[in-house]
């Protein structure tokens, strides 16, 4: 029997397949590469550009956010955005501090507070809760439904050791001051869980805020103020970052009657605890931001030296009455 490599162009066949199966293998490699270079390079731009979730707050609603989780595992500290009043955690994506402080190894999550961006009412919720109006009811929703389940969300990161709750900051504008201002207070308001002997030993259940940035601050909203938060907050011994303009009298009065109430004092900058900072620029909230680059440097500056550096070793939040 005649060998194939005697045939007739039989040695020019073998060598054909030979090179056709090694080009198939280089364009199986080359093109594998090349798509495992573009996802990533999608996961890169994914995780510059935040991943997008929803919890679901205790009362239905759910609450839409944009995560921004840090390479720095369970010592990562974590800061909470929100916006003012008719904007949307978009407002975050149009100023730079979220991507800075994700730079700087922050877990950061951007929040759109029922009634705003994509957080929508239920199917079934009431007419007034699906009303574009915002109500006592909605701002009371946002702080012990929609923040809460955020709290949850940041709780079950902590526990799966990708963040350290224990450092934890909120910026907030104009608006979303006063419910991050009584959220901190709800927060702090939280005993530890009967688990232990003495106090100390005691899981926490909150007490966890450790500093509040409150840009163009409010101080009441419908049925819902901030006197109290202030005057407990007071006690804490967390830090507070006041920032308004000088020239939009109203916000000048406001944070300086919170930068009071909050214990804040010109003459006695010891501890460095409660600022109230003026800006010369007429603009309020995140125009305010957007105008003036050397605030948003000046918020990430504050938020690295009171939620960053803040002594709170990562620890099981998990009751050890629940462990029994």
């Amino acid at each position: 029997m005649t060998s194939p490599l005697s045939r007739p162009n039989g040695f020019v066949g073998f060598a054909s397949r030979k090179l056709q199966a090694s080009v198939a293998v280089l364009v199986t490699m080359v093109f594998g590469l090349s798509t495992n270079v573009t996802l990533s390079q999608d996961d890169a731009k994914q995780k510059a550009e935040g991943v997008p979730g929803v919890v679901t707050a205790a009362d239905g609603w759910d609450i839409h956010y944009t995560y921004w989780e840090s390479p720095m595992g369970k010592e990562a500290p974590v800061v909470i955005l929100l916006h003012g009043k008719g904007q949307a955690r978009l407002i975050w994506k149009v100023l730079p501090l979220a991507k800075e402080l994700a730079k700087k190894q922050f877990a950061v999550i951007a929040v759109d507070l029922r009634k705003h961006g994509e957080s929508k009412a239920p199917e079934n919720a009431s007419v007034q809760a699906k009303s574009a109006k915002l109500s006592k009811f909605d701002y009371e929703g946002m702080i012990l439904g929609d923040l809460e389940a955020v709290k949850k969300f940041i709780y079950a990161e902590h526990q799966e050791k990708r963040l350290n709750m224990r450092k934890l900051g909120v910026v907030a504008i104009d608006m979303s001051a006063a419910i991050a201002l009584n959220w901190a207070q709800y927060d702090w308001s939280k005993k530890p869980f009967d688990d232990a002997p003495t106090l100390a030993a005691r899981t926490p259940r909150g007490q966890d805020v450790q500093a509040l940035v409150l840009v163009s601050p409010v101080d009441s909203l419908s049925g819902v103020g901030t006197i109290k938060a202030t005057r407990f907050l007071r006690a804490t011994g967390i830090s507070i970052l006041l920032m308004s303009s000088k020239k939009v009298s109203s916000d000048t009065r406001t944070a300086a009657k919170m930068y009071s109430q909050l214990g804040g004092s010109q003459q006695d900058q010891k501890n460095k605890r409660i600022y109230n900072i003026g800006s010369d620029i007429k603009l309020t909230g995140s125009n305010l931001l957007a105008r003036q680059p050397q605030l948003q440097a000046g918020i990430q500056k504050f938020l690295e030296d009171h939620v960053m550096k803040h002594v709170a070793p990562w620890k099981d939040r998990e009751s050890r009455l629940s462990k029994k």
